[in-house]
């Protein structure tokens, strides 16, 4: 088993609040969970949501990466949060995280709004670019050739048949 010390070498060091006494036991409980993969630092205790780590610390859960990386980097800053650059949720790895917007997190991801907002052309092949693309009220992207061309359709089927 690596040892606190062990795991976090070349990370900064511990911080003065790290040496006080409770805090160095939550060092050692937080190293005794995690194992060495590759270039990351995999979480092997228990998860929260989504499969981040979950760490008890002063009587709360916290997540594992954020834990780590607020007492080895710095504070995360409001409104922030942190993106794996490595793709991988168990990871607390403070070198494999960056601070970025919660927008910016989500588009770097493989979730449904992040496919469609790196979609560069509607499914007909039309760029969506300036002049050919709507924002609907949902926010999302509308075609506007496809669209006038669904129109055009469907007032030449009203006016067959009247």
């Amino acid at each position: 088993m690596l040892t606190a010390i062990d795991l976090f070498a070349g990370l900064g060091g511990f911080s003065e609040g790290a040496r006080q006494a409770g805090v160095r036991v939550a060092w050692a409980r937080f190293a005794a969970k995690v194992e060495k993969a590759g270039d990351c630092l995999e979480w092997t205790a228990g998860l929260m949501g989504g499969g981040y780590g979950q760490f008890h610390f002063e009587g709360r859960p916290h997540y594992a990466h954020r834990w780590l990386y607020e007492r080895t980097v710095g504070p995360i800053p409001d409104g922030m949060t942190l993106d794996h650059l490595c793709r991988n949720r168990r990871c607390v790895n403070p070198v494999h995280l960056e601070v970025v917007t919660r927008g910016e997190n989500v588009l770097r991801g493989e979730g449904p709004s992040a496919k469609a907002a790196r979609t560069r052309r509607c499914p007909a092949g039309h760029e969506y670019t300036g002049a050919n693309v709507s924002i609907k009220r949902d926010g999302s992207r509308r075609c506007l050739a496809c669209h006038r061309e669904r129109e055009r359709k469907r007032y030449t089927a009203v006016r067959a048949a009247a």
